[in-house]
């Protein structure tokens, strides 16, 4: 028996004086796992994921995208193949399916347009049907809002379209799941900012009200690059390269600040699969040495680099995997002139499976892995199946 079944149907028998007595046990607190599919590697992703779809509790095909008009792109395409048959055979094991609306804000433009959505009641209103109607047509579980890069100025009205999203989804029986960027304590990401200043730091997301209205909210606990400088200082006052994707130091003060505002429950903790591979600028008299990113990366071309070209990667100060390496020809073969030094940094099973972790040390409702495309590292699967 599986242990989702018997943490659903367990009872207890106890002889009490001659009598049989039955008590319900207790359920287990659920822990959700969820994996994000982005569509441009949809075939990759959901062949990988059906594989392994007794590991997961949630899939979120990735994204409908939230245009500056205020319509949702269809850049999904969710009626087509492999959706439908990786949806069918979720079903039938009760995995619930989220698709994400992705919208970032890359300009002032879109900023500008997410804006006045927001902030106009009689669009706000019929972009919240719109998501209704995407939700029901598909009989989708609910959906996952991941709007991001927005400013301060539209916290108050998108706390407002999440409270109405909110109540109409939950009149037709759907889930609200709220995607978020993670936050890291003002003093540790302005380390060097004086305290006037830091008692300033306005935020773009009401974290008490998306706790409140939301049924989940996954906190995208990756991308971490410079954000915690006090981190950075640290590191480079003992020589180390810096270069994190998800610090598990970091993760932990995310983590930690979000438990102020957001139910533990509630949290999903958001982790990577991926990094970043940088050329390495050398120092030249009185500058110091520098790290250009020139791509992301998923585990498996990192692995499968590091195997040809002979190196070992490390566990770096911050629970991931680098190596750096110098080479005068590219990709192609083409010479590149000279010697050029290149850092590689990604996350990998055991990366995740620390802050999976933290997850449960922290008494979180789950964790959700972006991204599942194919090149992730195998290793993740057995990580989760031990949730």
């Amino acid at each position: 028996m599986s242990k989702k079944l018997f943490a659903a149907c367990a009872v207890i028998f106890v002889g009490v004086l001659g009598g049989v007595h039955l008590f319900a046990a207790t359920k287990a607190p659920t822990f959700d796992i969820s994996v994000w599919i982005p569509y441009w590697q949809k075939t990759a992703g959901a062949s990988s994921t059906l594989t392994h779809l007794d590991n997961v509790t949630q899939i979120s095909p990735f994204a409908y995208e939230l245009q500056d008009d205020g319509s949702i792109k269809n850049a999904l395409k969710a009626t087509e193949e492999p959706w439908p048959s990786l949806i069918e055979e979720a079903r039938k094991k009760n995995i619930k399916i989220y698709p994400s609306i992705l919208s970032y804000a890359s300009t002032p433009t879109d900023q500008y347009a997410i804006y006045l959505l927001l902030a106009q009641k009689k669009k706000r209103l019929a972009h919240v049907d719109a998501i209704v109607d995407l939700v029901k047509t598909n009989k989708f579980d609910g959906i996952d809002i991941d709007y991001e890069n927005k400013l301060a100025e539209d916290r108050a009205y998108f706390s407002i379209f999440l409270t109405e999203l909110g109540t109409a989804l939950h009149k037709n029986g759907k889930k609200l799941i709220c995607t978020v960027e993670a936050r890291t304590p003002p003093e540790s990401r302005y380390a060097t900012t004086s305290q006037e200043i830091l008692k300033k730091v306005e935020y773009s997301n009401d974290y008490k009200t998306i706790g409140s209205v939301c049924d989940q909210v996954r906190i995208m606990a990756y991308d971490q690059g410079g954000d915690d400088a006090l981190l950075v200082k640290q590191n480079a006052a003992l020589g180390n390269v810096y270069k994190p994707v998800a610090d598990i130091n970091w993760v932990m003060k995310v983590a930690t600040l979000a438990l102020s505002d957001i139910p533990a429950k509630k949290i999903i903790l958001g982790v990577p699969t991926y990094g970043y591979k940088y050329e390495v600028i050398p120092a030249t008299g009185t500058s110091t040495q520098l790290y250009s990113r020139i791509g992301s990366m998923n585990w498996n071309y990192a692995d499968g680099l590091a195997k040809s070209i002979g190196v070992t990667p490390t566990r770096n100060t911050a629970g991931e995997l680098s190596f750096t390496y110098a080479t005068t020809t590219g990709v192609n073969g083409e010479s590149l002139g000279g010697w050029h030094q290149y850092l590689v940094w990604y996350s990998d099973a055991q990366a995740i499976a620390d802050k999976l972790r933290i997850a449960k040390l922290y008494k979180l409702g789950g964790m959700s892995i972006f991204k599942i495309d194919g090149g992730q590292d195998p290793g993740i699967w057995s990580v989760l199946g031990t949730h």
